[in-house]
């Protein structure tokens, strides 16, 4: 009997306690150890459980029963936590494959790091990598290079026109991963014109011109560039914060307020395309056909050239000529009391001329006016000089001759400088080397029926020692909106009644000063020029010009002495038409933002970046959970500037498999699912056998067959890369119905430990009763009368 039990016990052990055993089990039922929640299993365990207790409290009593100690030999226990075990111990183990498995860099190197290529051109880019790899290769759209065991692979196409382009080359290492090449395709433009926006013809003066650039079917818009020339003078230029990549127009336009010195002027635009470092050297560039255009303003009669009071002698008739500015050219005409104009640029003055005259110049623009005073002289005096009026520089030179057609008794010339004596000659000469005599007055005489005499007009000129611009009352960078004042210099200039002296913005002129002062010596004067800057103004040069307009007889052009240019600087608050969203690519940092690049501000605006009221670092890289509102600001010492944008945060897609591993009986339905992220969103696929079998992120396998097991990949893809999941599914058949078997077992198990307890019962039974030992003296036994025990 004892034997019986050392085996029921065995038989227990093995198919309890044993690792061995409960591998065997779950084998047995078709469940996986880390899956141990089906109904049979736990049914099972229970079973055991109860088993467990039975057999131990059994075992505890049958050494009082049958003096057989099994418990001390034998001591068993069915685990009571065998699911929470198994659960911890499967934990460990993936833990431990996350860190076997984990994220590291992609060690290839890419060679050129950036490339610039021409729509249709040719592009050549190697991928090396230096470590021990199971394939590499290149995923792109056109010239993919498939999966090779070299270690360096290239990347070649021929003709490239996909303008949106995204290779990577990818490498199977420690696991896959992928570096993306940059590539940029441009296009220079088909043309650039330049026009003028409702308006055609002639521009007057002082009104406001649109002119308008046009550039045809350029890309990539981003690193375009419209400059404005007006002449070889660089005036204006636009950039752009577009990021798409294909072809587009853009249009680009000028705000100009032509003034005279524009008439016949030529404006021109030209696109450039800065393509950096990688791309052509010098930057392609396409130039439009020069805007000529013409400027009509009012006549200016050239006052130097008509005095406004003339003598004239009897007999001596004197020309006047009158001289005008003008587009269109001006008509001239003469007008006096007689009511009947002369039409002519000239005039004729005798003793009979009314006394008001008039030169009058119009166009279609405006009209100017001139009064002559005329003032008959009684004398007469027929000599005749020429020139008739004398403009030499101080030191320079003079000769002027004075002749008569008259029978004299004497003529000469009579001067501070130069004077020639008495000559019965009918011409001579005055001659001067080097006049240095500020207020000469020299005439010719002629003793004809009496002594005569004839003034010669000189003027003595001078250039400005120097001529100097500064401001006033004030250094450093100017406020924009204040006034300042401007202080034009011009130091040791004669005559002064002939100086004009003309302030210059640039190249526009925009002011300038006459004087009426009749001191012929050298003087110094002081003219001043208010102006308010705005931030159009910063950078911009001032210059004022120092000009002697000493009329027809002066030097040609006239002389000018220019100071140096003033350069101003212009400080200004933050200010930017444009606050647009952004969709960085994840890793970019916020000091990325493009629109940052056209704010305004004088001093540079310091940003600063808020996200849900807490101050950011904008040099850290954005991640896939930066996405929201931000607001940015601006600010420097006269104000700041504030926006807010929505970031939205671009990134390759990521699959997070809720099941990895499926074990399911045949004939079930089987849901496969596989969450992503990713922005764009990304295109996901289901394949299997390397055939694509569904879209979405669920795959429902109906009434599964053996044929269904294996490994199904979920795939996810957009324009930054690919990932893949692999889900493995096992298909079981129908495990047979052991209940009933494990029943008997149990039972027959019962039953045997009853009838062991039953068969110890009777023996005990069988050997009861009540003895008592007598002396040796007696010889027979005696029964007991209160029992006793075996």
């Amino acid at each position: 009997m004892s034997y019986f039990w050392i085996i029921a016990y065995k038989m227990y052990k093995f198919l309890v306690t044993t690792r061995v055993s409960s591998r065997l089990l779950s084998i047995f039922f078709f469940i996986p150890l880390n899956k141990s929640k089906t109904l049979l299993q736990y049914s099972f365990l229970k079973l055991l459980s109860i088993l467990n207790f039975s057999l131990r409290h059994i075992f505890k009593t049958l050494p009082h029963t049958c003096g057989f100690p099994l418990s001390k030999v034998f001591p068993v226990q069915l685990p009571s936590s065998y699911m929470h075990h198994t659960m911890r111990f499967t934990l460990i183990g993936l833990l431990l494959i996350n860190l076997a498995y984990g994220d590291s860099e992609c060690p290839v190197e890419l060679n050129p790091q950036r490339v610039v290529v021409e729509y249709g051109g040719s592009v050549s880019v190697n991928c090396s990598t230096s470590v021990t790899h199971h394939g590499m290769g290149w995923e792109v759209s056109e010239g993919a290079v498939p999966q090779s065991r070299d270690n360096l692979i290239t990347w070649r196409v021929s003709n490239l026109t996909q303008w949106d382009i995204q290779p990577f080359c990818y490498l199977n290492h420690k696991k896959q991963c992928q570096l993306e090449l940059p590539v940029t395709i441009y296009k220079t433009p088909d043309s650039v014109s330049i026009s003028t926006v409702n308006h055609t013809g002639p521009m007057m003066e002082g009104n406001q011109y649109e002119l308008q650039c046009d550039v045809l079917n350029v890309a990539p818009v981003q690193y375009l560039t419209v400059k404005w020339y007006k002449g070889q003078t660089l005036v204006d230029q636009t950039n752009f914060t577009d990021t798409i990549k294909t072809p587009v127009d853009k249009t680009v336009t000028l705000m100009i307020r032509p003034d005279r010195a524009d008439d016949g002027a030529q404006y021109r635009c030209e696109a450039e395309l800065e393509l950096g470092e990688e791309g052509p050297q010098p930057p392609p560039k396409l130039t439009s056909d020069p805007l000529n255009i013409t400027v009509y303003y009012k006549p200016t009669i050239n006052e130097t050239k008509l005095p406004s009071v003339v003598s004239v002698f009897r007999g001596h008739p004197v020309v006047l000529v009158c001289e005008a500015d003008g587009n269109p050219k001006p008509t001239i005409s003469w007008n006096s009391s007689t009511n009947n104009p002369v039409y002519s640029e000239t005039f004729t003055v005798t003793v009979s001329t009314p006394e008001d005259l008039y030169c009058i110049v119009n166009n279609s623009v405006d009209t100017d006016i001139r009064h002559v005073k005329v003032s008959v002289q009684d004398s007469e005096c027929p000599v005749e000089l020429n020139p008739q009026r004398v403009v030499v520089e101080y030191g320079g030179s003079v000769s002027v001759d004075c002749k008569t057609y008259v029978l004299h008794h004497g003529m000469g010339w009579e001067a501070s400088e130069g004077a020639v004596p008495q000559s019965r000659d009918t011409l001579i000469t005055w001659r001067v080397s080097n006049l240095t005599q500020w207020d000469i007055e020299p005439f010719c005489y002629l003793n004809h029926k009496k002594q005569c005499q004839l003034e010669l007009p000189v003027t003595v000129y001078k250039t400005p020692d120097s001529v100097s611009i500064s401001t006033v009352n004030h250094t450093g960078p100017m406020m924009e909106g204040n006034q300042y004042e401007l202080q034009c210099d011009v130091l040791n200039v004669a005559p002064v009644q002939y100086l004009t002296v003309k302030w210059y913005k640039g190249q526009t002129l925009v002011d300038q000063t006459n004087f009426t002062d009749t001191t012929k010596t050298p003087v110094n004067k002081t003219v001043t020029l208010m102006i308010r800057p705005d931030r159009a103004d910063d950078g911009v040069q001032y210059r004022c010009e120092a000009e002697l307009e000493l009329g027809a007889e002066g030097p040609q052009p006239p002389p000018k002495v220019t100071s140096d240019p003033l350069s101003i600087t212009v400080y200004y608050k933050p200010q930017s038409n444009l606050c647009e969203d952004w969709s960085p690519k994840n890793g970019t940092s916020l000091v990325s933002y493009p629109i940052l690049n056209s704010l305004e501000g004088n001093p540079r605006p310091n940003i600063s970046w808020r996200r849900k009221s807490s101050l950011l670092n904008a040099s850290v890289p954005l991640n896939t959970n930066d996405s929201g509102k931000y607001e940015i600001t601006a600010s420097n010492e006269l104000g700041h500037f504030m926006c807010t944008i929505n970031i939205t945060v671009e990134y390759a897609p990521m699959i997070h498999a809720s099941q990895e591993k499926f074990s399911e009986e045949e004939g079930s339905n089987i849901i496969l699912e596989c969450n992503w992220t990713g922005y764009p969103e990304p295109d996901v696929w289901w394949s299997f056998n390397n055939k694509n079998i569904s879209t979405g992120r669920r795959h429902i396998i109906e009434r599964a067959r053996s044929t269904s097991a294996g490994v199904y990949t979920c795939s996810a893809m957009n324009k930054f890369g690919r990932k893949d999941k692999n889900v493995v599914v096992e298909i079981r058949g129908n495990p047979p119905n052991y209940i009933p078997y494990v029943v008997i077992l149990v039972f027959f198990v019962l039953l045997v430990l009853l009838i062991a307890l039953l068969f110890c019962m009777w023996k005990k039974k069988k050997s009861s009763g009540s003895y008592e030992v007598q002396s040796a003296k007696e010889y027979e036994l005696r029964p007991l009368s209160n029992g006793g025990n075996c």
